[in-house]
């Protein structure tokens, strides 16, 4: 069978996990935005220029020389360009809207350099047409112009360390997602903590209020018997509302690993056999008997483990069997202690009739959020073996009475 290990912080786990998703998500989506809006600047800021190959075509040799179109006169004028049309030996036989800075020739040097930089601080484009370069200019600082070059070396560089970059950025918002969730999950759990302990004190005041003034009723003689059964159920059913209390603030501190153990090293069996005698010391002698069985190695295990916990959860386990067992006739609980390998094995069982399958459904199920009333107790046994790093089943024998299992880390076979 299956036994459920103690699995500390799987909250703070899923947090961080559905956070990480989030951040990722979002980065995927941020970027697909940006990408979007640099795109659409782009294409709003990036000027209509006539290019030179449009030039050449509206170009005309007459015997007059060369005649440019209407039409191209009008659009390098509305676009506020300029052209120059350059013979093989560099010198200027046609332009349109030069400025007068720009020379009438130019050397093959300054031609290699205009093709790649800037003309005067206008930035050119060159078209080769035959044996001449038409050059078409564009206002000054409307376009930035520069040749990126990169060596093949670096790009084969580039194309080997990408992956450890992308998993570099990976890993600083892996970090990023942690400390945060981690600080928001400490924050939320405190929030939670202070609201519990708050409504605690304030309900602790009037309870104890209703259980004093009940001690004094029932010690008066002026009340019929009547009233002394009704004040008995006053005082019974306020015992109980205080341990619902405080079982709330002990489930919370568990849940969220607040509840600091006061670990020592101690006898299982010791500490089962004294509980065994208090819990039947405080019922009838028909309504209850315990049979328990201690293996010779058993006796002599010492576990690590905080001594009033580990009483909390073999008293909720005793309580439990004799409260909900349904048993007809009077209940017997029966305790075993062995060792298996470096485990303190205790077992719980039963002559009642089992735990229903919604009650082994919530004490299985990991992802529950919020606990029965009806398994307040065994879930307040499953948090304390667990936060002692233990292991612990709940399971129906064959005959469908109950059986519990906890399994402690041994510490010693000896006492020292």
């Amino acid at each position: 069978m299956k036994i459920k290990r103690g699995l500390p912080g799987i909250r703070k786990a899923l947090y961080f996990a559905l956070a990480l998703m989030l951040v990722i998500w979002l980065m995927f989506i941020g970027n697909i935005i940006l990408f979007v809006v640099v795109a659409i600047q782009y294409h709003e800021d990036m000027p209509e220029y006539v290019e030179g190959g449009e030039v050449m075509e509206a170009l005309t040799c007459t015997q007059n020389g060369y005649e440019l179109s209407a039409s191209m006169q009008e659009a390098l004028t509305k676009m506020q360009q300029w052209a120059m049309l350059l013979d093989e030996n560099g010198k200027v036989i046609w332009s349109y809207r030069k400025p007068v800075e720009i020379k009438e020739s130019f050397t093959r040097s300054e031609i290699a350099r205009m093709s790649k930089w800037y003309l005067e601080d206008y930035p050119v484009y060159l078209r080769v047409w035959e044996d001449r370069i038409m050059v078409v200019g564009v206002p000054k600082s409307s376009m930035w112009k520069y040749n990126i070059e990169f060596p093949i070396s670096w790009i084969d560089y580039m194309k080997s360390v990408w992956i450890w970059i992308v998993l570099f950025e990976f890993v600083l918002v892996l970090l990023s997602v942690f400390f945060f969730t981690r600080k928001w999950s400490k924050n939320r759990e405190q929030v939670r903590m202070e609201w519990i302990s708050g409504i605690s004190h304030d309900i602790r005041t009037p309870m104890s209020m209703v259980m004093g003034y009940s001690d004094a009723l029932l010690s008066s003689a002026n009340l019929s018997a009547e009233e002394k059964r009704q004040m008995e159920v006053i005082k019974h059913q306020s015992i109980v509302m205080k341990e619902l209390v405080e079982d709330l603030n002990l489930t919370s501190r568990l849940e969220y690993s607040m509840q600091a153990l006061r670990v020592e090293k101690l006898r299982p069996a010791v500490v089962l056999r004294e509980e065994a005698a208090a819990f039947l010391s405080d019922v009838n002698e028909e309504e209850a008997d315990i049979d328990m069985v201690v293996s010779g190695q058993a006796e002599e295990l010492w576990v690590r483990a905080d001594r009033q916990l580990l009483i909390r959860a073999f008293r909720n386990l005793l309580n439990n069997s004799l409260q909900h067992g349904q048993q007809q006739t009077a209940t017997v609980i029966t305790l075993r202690m062995w060792k298996e390998r470096g485990w303190c094995c205790i077992g719980f069982a039963d002559n009642g009739v089992g735990y229903s399958q919604d009650v082994l459904h919530r004490l299985h199920n990991r992802k529950k959020k919020r606990v029965s009333q009806h398994i307040g107790g065994l879930n307040i046994v499953q948090k304390i073996v667990l936060a002692h790093g233990g292991k612990i089943r709940f399971e129906n024998n064959k005959q469908g009475s109950s059986f519990c299992e906890i399994r402690l880390r041994a510490y010693s076979v000896k006492s020292r």
